[in-house]
């Protein structure tokens, strides 16, 4: 059977889940909540039940899902006022604001019996699997650092997303969805520390640019740079192995490049030609040295996790987000947080 679903925020997000739940056989959206009247207006011309108080829509017949798709800080407020109504819960990332918000809603979820999940929907990304390939297959040995960069050009943060208040800014924006994918390629190592860097370069109140760096205990160091005004291009991912390395360039995955060395290279016998850059010790490897691979494959499925959250609401699977992964975001997010405010790394057991 379908599952019957509202959508609590009827803006950009609240569009993409209904057109993704209606490219789909698992779902039937049928209401909308939201406090702008432009929105309950583009609500009815899409077919919903459109309700302008939210006990109204948290008792449409037959409901059992609700994805909650506002600013960031009534996330938590709305998604406890759907579970203790006997509603499953999809939030939209970041699931709270900080670590203790989410614990009240976790505890929400517990005493309802209902499932609370966050759309962390960019661990289908194929730039993203592909690094995740490379690494797994060792392909080019230990990974040392990664690389994992969002820019942009235009250089603001638009709507409430330049506004603190509503949990405005990129490490809420974009730093969650890179630090969920780095959680998840290394699944089962802690964090052990966490640097952060905060800027606001052309808008004042948020972070419209920051650098994180997170270390794992496997001595993995993962860092993120994410900046709204860039005007040249930097690659999508950028990984070090201690036996070659990995480019990708952007989200496609369509280009970039992958090199590992033949056989153990010592010393400045591997190099070659009279013109040996700034010093032999960033010189060129000879060609019979170097090995070009071809790109790392990856398969995706764009419908992978709506599938999984309907068959969790039918009690089938677990979520793929579990409540663990999202406690793991937000301890980064805080620790991120907290370390930009400091100016100091974080010591961490993530």
């Amino acid at each position: 059977m379908k599952v019957k679903a509202g959508i609590i925020g009827f803006g950009y997000m609240g569009h993409f889940h209904l057109r993704k739940c209606r490219e789909m056989d698992c779902f039937d959206v049928a209401a909308a909540y939201d406090i702008n009247p432009d929105k309950l207006a583009d609500a009815r011309e899409e077919g919903l039940q459109a309700y302008e108080q939210l006990r109204d829509f948290l008792n449409h017949p037959g409901m059992e899902l609700v994805f909650i798709c506002t600013p960031n800080d009534v996330h938590a407020s709305l998604a406890i006022a759907c579970l203790e109504a006997g509603l499953h819960v999809m939030c939209e990332k970041p699931v709270t604001m900080n670590g203790e918000e989410l614990e009240r809603v976790i505890a929400a979820a517990e005493r309802a019996g209902k499932i609370f999940t966050v759309h962390q929907n960019r661990r289908w990304d194929i730039d993203y699997l592909m690094v995740k390939n490379a690494v797994d297959s060792g392909v080019i040995g230990q990974p040392t650092t990664i690389l994992s960069r969002v820019y942009g050009q235009r250089g603001v943060c638009f709507g409430w997303r330049a506004d603190p208040k509503a949990g405005g800014g990129m490490l809420y924006d974009w730093g969650i969805h890179l630090i969920d994918q780095f959680l998840c390629m290394f699944r089962g190592h802690k964090v052990t520390s966490v640097y952060a860097r905060l800027q606001s370069i052309l808008t004042p109140a948020v972070d419209d640019s920051f650098e994180l760096q997170l270390i794992f205990d496997n001595n993995v160091c993962a860092k993120v740079q994410v900046g709204t005004f860039c005007l040249q291009d930097l690659p999508r991912w950028f990984v070090y192995g201690d036996r070659g390395t990995l480019k990708i360039d952007d989200f496609s995955g369509k280009t970039g490049g992958m090199a590992r060395i033949k056989g153990q290279v010592q010393g400045f016998d591997s190099v070659f030609g009279k013109n040996l850059g700034p010093s032999r010790t960033m010189a060129p490897l000879k060609p019979e040295y170097l090995e070009t691979l071809p790109m790392p494959q990856a398969e995706t499925d764009p419908y992978a996790y709506h599938r999984n959250l309907a068959a969790a609401v039918r009690g089938e699977e677990a979520s793929f987000v579990s409540h663990a992964d999202m406690r793991r975001d937000m301890q980064v997010v805080d620790a991120a947080f907290l370390s930009s405010r400091l100016n100091q790394v974080i010591g961490t057991d993530i």
